[in-house]
């Protein structure tokens, strides 16, 4: 179960992430991208290429699906697909070299974003922000390898 001070520290920071997933929208909007397309890219970037199938399921979305979502992210020269070299019926996907450019641009934009952001704040509230960061992460890595639950709030 949460604690309250967790819920508090959520209902804090509901307005900050609302506000970036709708610049994040907006962006992948300007660069022509859903925000499936971008967790495409984003999946192809941190895995390499893969079976058209496992994507489909990674992203959670059925398999013709994915070819559509993965059609039109070739035309525009940001993903291509292959045959394996093993077996021919394995549709392979990975980013093109403007895919990867494009993550980089994006990349860049919020870098310089959260730059700002983080420059607003004065020297030790930026100290007690990365300190707060490391002790994040370490948490992270501890529940890493334990099954996401979801909240007892939440249907299921």
């Amino acid at each position: 179960m949460a604690s309250d001070r967790a819920l508090e520290i959520i209902e804090a920071l509901a307005p900050l992430l609302a506000h970036h997933r709708s610049t994040w929208a907006a962006r992948c909007q300007a660069y022509g991208l859903s925000m499936t397309g971008f967790q495409v890219l984003a999946l192809l970037e941190m895995d390499g290429a893969m079976p058209m199938s496992h994507l489909a399921e990674k992203i959670g979305v059925a398999l013709p699906n994915a070819t559509g979502i993965v059609g039109r992210m070739a035309e525009r020269g940001i993903v291509e697909r292959s045959h394996d070299a093993s077996d021919r019926r394995i549709v392979l996907v990975g980013l093109t070299d403007e895919g990867r450019r494009l993550i980089g641009e994006m990349e860049s934009v919020r870098r310089a974003r959260m730059t700002r952001l983080f420059g607003a704040l004065d020297p030790a509230q930026q100290d007690r922000l990365l300190q707060t960061v490391h002790d994040l992460r370490a948490a992270a890595a501890r529940l890493h390898d334990q099954p996401d639950t979801p909240p007892e709030h939440l249907p299921a």
